[in-house]
């Protein structure tokens, strides 16, 4: 772990090492406070966006309830507010959809607001405290609704959300509505994760040129070009990439490689396509003639790629009245 002093509270921040990449990848953006600013421009929160935001400033992320229980949230901001006023965000990065999330959010404000009440900021008293909102970046496959119910969760867990709505808050970064223009860093991650093949993810990240050799968002370079290579590029199938922090070189990789790629997605959605097949011939064979029979076929079509053949085979498994005829006709083949 790593740590530094907190405005305000006069507590370290933690970041622990997670052991699951696309949240430790997104936690990267999550603890900028630049990215937070693009964030909140692009999708302002309820009572709390860009233009209200006069600092922002990184608060504790590591909280501690009044049973001295420990709960720790990705990353945590204390905002100062135009008029004078502060706020609290406190952000989760998720990968999955997690029924528990309503619950997690609201024990993680709870404890903050506690936090707060027992040592208000200047201005503050115990009975006054600052809102603290929680948001959760969500970057999952499956879908996650607005009001944090997925699809096995069913309504049960539907009803907290609207009851949280106005301090917990979910932003499904695949599914976002896109605001538009290609200088806002959180409009651009969206779209990365919205990508479906490497030519697409080439055209997406093509705007962050203008960021790479950006001494100031050095930070940020780096975490797009760990975003890209190691989830973006795996979750379009293409693995062993070159990784590197560098998102100059990325960028380079990507312009140069995305056809290479796509030509080998293909051909090992080809090969699986056709294993799947030889198994289910398998299968065919050893219910109609029984398994004796089935693993001298496995022999005879364990290598074919031709997959009119392989259609073929699966025809006379239905027509032969024997499994010799059937063995007889492949070897004619």
């Amino acid at each position: 772990m790593n740590g530094y002093e907190t405005a305000d509270l006069g507590l370290p921040i933690f970041t622990a090492e997670m052991r699951v990449p696309r949240d430790a990848a997104l936690k990267q953006f999550a603890l900028n406070a630049d990215f937070l600013r693009h964030l909140l421009r692009a999708h302002p929160l309820d009572g709390l966006d860009k233009a209200q935001t006069a600092s922002i400033k990184p608060a504790s992320a590591n909280l501690i309830g009044p049973d001295l229980s420990q709960r720790l949230t990705d990353a945590a901001w204390q905002m100062e507010l135009r008029d004078g006023s502060l706020a609290y965000l406190l952000l989760e990065c998720q990968a999955e959809p997690d029924p528990t999330m309503p619950f997690r959010a609201l024990h993680s404000v709870a404890t903050l607001g506690l936090k707060l009440s027992r040592d208000p900021p200047r201005g503050y008293s115990a009975a006054r405290v600052p809102p603290v909102l929680h948001l959760t970046l969500y970057t999952g496959r499956r879908t996650w609704s607005v009001a944090g119910a997925d699809e096995e969760s069913g309504e049960g867990s539907e009803p907290y959300w609207h009851w949280l709505s106005r301090v917990c808050h979910l932003l499904d970064l695949r599914r976002l509505p896109d605001p538009g223009g290609e200088q806002n860093l959180a409009v651009l991650l969206a779209r990365l994760q919205r990508c479906e093949d490497p030519e697409a993810l080439r055209r997406a990240a093509a705007p962050l040129q203008s960021w790479a050799s950006d001494a100031e968002h050095a930070e940020l370079a780096s975490a797009f070009a760990a975003w890209i290579t190691h989830v973006v590029l795996p979750d379009l199938g293409v693995v062993n990439v070159r990784v590197s922090d560098n998102l100059t070189e990325v960028l380079e990789m990507l312009e140069q490689e995305p056809r290479t790629w796509a030509d080998r997605i293909r051909a090992e959605e080809r090969a699986e396509m056709q294993r799947s097949m030889v198994a289910l011939l398998l299968r065919l064979a050893r219910t109609r003639f029984g398994g004796r029979l089935a693993e001298r076929l496995e022999g005879l079509i364990e290598g074919i790629t031709d997959t009119d053949l392989l259609e073929d085979i699966g025809e006379w498994i239905v027509v032969y009245e024997s499994g010799e005829a059937l063995l007889a006709r492949l070897r004619e083949a």
